[in-house]
């Protein structure tokens, strides 16, 4: 985690990554992997690593608010604002 406050995302991606192939069906993990490709402006790996882990999400409404303010994130930058809002919102309720 100190890598992501530290910015050195293309190491959290990939340490990410070769952790996902050892447990995955770890939530945090797709996270983590998800937050370092939108930094790294790869936005559709982005979608895809956080769909795949919001399916191992159990009874935490704080990850899945992180998880739903991530994909806002990545359907930003690909100028879908629709889809972007959706995920936003979806975030707020869980904060509420």
């Amino acid at each position: 985690m100190l890598k992501i406050d530290l910015q050195d995302f293309k190491v959290v991606e990939a340490e990410s990554s070769v952790a996902l192939e050892k447990y995955p069906s770890q939530p945090l993990l797709y996270l983590v992997n998800g937050v370092a490709l939108n930094n790294l402006n790869q936005p559709k790996e982005a979608i895809e690593a956080l769909e795949i882990g919001l399916d191992y999400i159990i009874d935490d409404a704080r990850m899945e608010a992180d998880f739903y303010n991530q994909l806002s994130k990545a359907y930003t930058l690909l100028n879908n604002t629709a889809k972007a809002q959706t995920f936003s919102d979806k975030a707020q309720k869980l904060k509420n």
